[in-house]
Parts: structure tokens; C-alpha cells; sequence
């Protein structure tokens, strides 16, 4: 064999070896820009995060921070703090459901279908709380309207007390508390429902404030599929990862092989 020919053979061989470890480098390149892709297209298009953190507000959970310095929900302590029942919690949910998910993201909406949706959504959202408010906002337990009338029956009390020591004259509470629990005796049960009353009227006062902040999520997400622009970020960060993971070309390639050099 010539010295020429063992030098083509050598440089065959040696190209032949940068080629398959270019063309290994070149797939694990793609497999990690895959990995990457699908990666970042599901976190896009993640909405659970979303629905959750809804759920949690619609509950008034409270987000702490924890000793290790990651936060998480936790139940709001009180229960009888909350505006919406679990029955409201759950129904108003499936309207959100229906709305916040990976379809309607990749969907292809205009300016003037946006503001149809969005107009359906309110409309229907606010017919549901002015036709089911009695079950969709929550109102106080037995227990808690017991203690709701005892408070007020101790206000009354020390009402009284105080206008007899302005009049100068000794307080019998015990006297004072009989005749408090004689009045109320006759009317107990109008007085519970008059509780459950009141304190569903409060909740209710906070039923434009949940819409608000129900059309803006909504609306925010709607906004994403703007005239396709989820799945158009989508699809320009593909075409960037498939120009990025295309395999650079051999230099040595059109040179003579690796040995090219020493016919210069």
C-alpha cells in the first residue's frame, strides 16, 4: 500500500468516526430539545395551576409561607368566614372548568368572539347567583347562631346594667337576664332565622367583587388565544428548536479529509 493510499485511508477512517459521533451528538441534542419542548408546551398550556389557585380563593384558603420557606394553602380556620357554601364552591368550579382548559388556548378567537364569550360567561355567572344565592352562599350553622344571639343577648345585658347606674339605681343582671330570656323565648325561632338572614345578606354583598375577579382570569385566559397566539408561541418555538438542533457541518469535509492539511 502507498503512502497515499494509507493516508485516504486513514482520513476515511477518521471522518467516518467524526461523522457517526457528530450524528450522536446531533440526536442527543434533539432528544434534550424534544424533552425541552414538550417540557415548556406543557407548562404553557398548564391550567391547572390556574383553576387551582381559583378553587383556593373561592374556598378564602390562605397562602402561608412554611418553615422551610415554600408556601402552601391552608384551610381558613373559621369556616364560618367564608362567603360561598361548598355547593356554590363546587358549581361555580364546573363554570370555570368549562371555560379555563388547553382547548380554548389553542383556540383561534377575535376580538369580537372574546367579547361574545365573555358577555355569556358574566350574564350566566350573575343569573346563576341572583337564582340559587339560598344555596350558593353559605349561611351560619345552628352553632353559630347560637353564639350569634348569646353575644347579643350579653350586649343587651350590659346595655341595661349600664342605663341603671346612670339612673343611680343597683343592677339585678340575674333580674335583667330572666327578663332578656323571657322575650326571647317567644320568638327563638324567628330570631335564628333572622341570623341566617343578615349573615347571608353580608356574603351576598361580595357577590360582584367574585364576578370581577372571575371575568378577569377568564378573560386574561381568553386573551392567550387571541387570534391563535398560544399555539403560534408554540409553534415559532419548535421551528427555533429545530434550527437549533440541526448538526453543524464537518469543516473537514470538503478539505481532503482530516488529512487535508498536509497537502498544503
Amino acid at each position: 500500500m502507498t503512502p497515499e493510499e494509507m493516508e485516504n485511508l486513514l482520513g476515511h477512517s477518521v471522518l467516518q468516526g467524526q461523522q457517526q459521533q457528530s450524528a450522536l451528538v446531533g440526536a442527543q441534542q434533539q432528544t434534550i430539545l424534544a424533552e425541552e419542548e414538550r417540557g415548556l408546551a406543557e407548562t404553557q398550556l398548564d391550567v391547572e395551576t390556574i383553576i387551582s389557585r381559583i378553587y383556593h380563593l373561592l374556598r378564602q384558603d390562605v397562602y402561608r409561607e412554611k418553615q422551610d420557606g415554600t408556601c402552601e394553602w391552608t384551610v381558613l380556620v373559621n369556616q364560618q368566614a367564608r362567603t360561598l357554601s361548598d355547593w356554590g364552591v363546587d358549581r361555580i368550579m364546573q363554570v370555570v372548568n368549562f371555560y379555563i382548559n388547553k382547548n380554548n388556548l389553542l383556540s383561534n378567537y377575535d376580538e369580537k368572539q372574546i367579547n361574545r364569550i365573555m358577555k355569556q360567561f358574566l350574564v350566566a355567572l350573575n343569573n346563576l347567583m341572583l337564582h340559587k344565592y339560598e344555596i350558593l352562599f353559605n349561611e351560619p350553622s345552628f352553632e353559630e347562631c347560637k353564639r350569634i344571639l348569646q353575644e347579643r343577648l350579653d350586649n343587651k345585658k350590659k346595655v341595661k346594667v349600664f342605663a341603671s347606674e346612670l339612673l343611680g339605681i343597683k343592677a339585678d343582671e340575674a333580674a335583667i337576664e330572666k327578663e332578656l330570656m323571657d322575650e326571647l323565648e317567644k320568638r327563638i325561632e324567628y330570631e335564628f332565622e333572622k341570623v341566617k338572614v343578615e349573615k347571608r345578606k353580608e356574603n351576598i354583598r361580595e357577590y360582584e367583587l367574585i364576578i370581577v375577579q372571575l371575568d378577569a382570569i377568564v378573560y386574561a385566559a381568553y386573551n392567550r388565544a387571541y387570534r391563535g397566539e398560544e399555539r403560534g408561541s408554540i409553534r415559532r418555538h419548535t421551528n427555533i428548536s429545530e434550527i437549533i438542533g440541526k448538526p453543524m457541518q464537518n469543516p473537514n469535509q470538503n478539505k481532503g479529509g482530516a488529512f487535508g492539511w498536509l497537502r498544503g
